[in-house]
């Protein structure tokens, strides 16, 4: 063993084979930073990505209600009203919104209406169901066939403010 520390060839190897390790060592943690660099770079990237996503399909037209003004059901959304007995359901809420109406414009009466069946709204056992099978049965979503109750209740909401030139016929 002694010969092997006394002899300067096998120091300039041993020397090599420690700087060798150490830049390997120094190489992959370079290397392995980058990778972590970039897989955190293409982690926000995905997440912007999937934030358009949502923002485009939240801007795509609904299947239940046309963009016109004012808002109206498509066919597909007066299919559903049938099915779900929005018009009657319609006419049972309306009196618990009337007076927090009153004064707003059609704009505002619609707003409100989309609000309250949105996140106020908690429909029936029954009712409930109907909704679930009509969003199932047309490939929708819950909020969607929700929707057409909001249009159902504007309706009614309109019809009965005192000043009726506001009311449009949604045909």
């Amino acid at each position: 063993m002694n010969e092997w520390l006394a002899n300067p060839v096998a120091w300039v190897a041993a020397l090599s084979a420690l700087s060798l390790v150490v830049g390997g060592a120094f190489a992959f943690g370079t290397w392995k930073g980058k990778v972590d660099s970039d897989r955190a770079s293409f982690k926000e990237f995905m997440n912007e990505v999937r934030d358009d996503i949502k923002e485009i399909l939240g801007r795509l037209p609904s299947p239940t209600v046309t963009d016109a003004s004012p808002l109206q059901l498509t066919d597909c959304g007066k299919s559903i009203s049938e099915r779900l007995g929005a018009a009657d359901l319609a006419q049972g809420l309306a009196p618990l919104l009337q007076a927090q109406v009153e004064g707003k414009t059609p704009y505002e009466i619609q707003e409100t209406c989309f609000d309250y069946v949105r996140h106020e709204y908690e429909p029936p056992e029954d009712v409930e169901t109907r909704v679930k099978t009509c969003a199932y049965d047309h490939g929708i979503k819950r909020g969607q066939v929700l929707d057409v109750l909001a249009v159902e209740l504007r309706d009614k909401l309109l019809a009965m403010k005192p000043d009726r030139s506001a009311v449009r016929e949604s045909a």
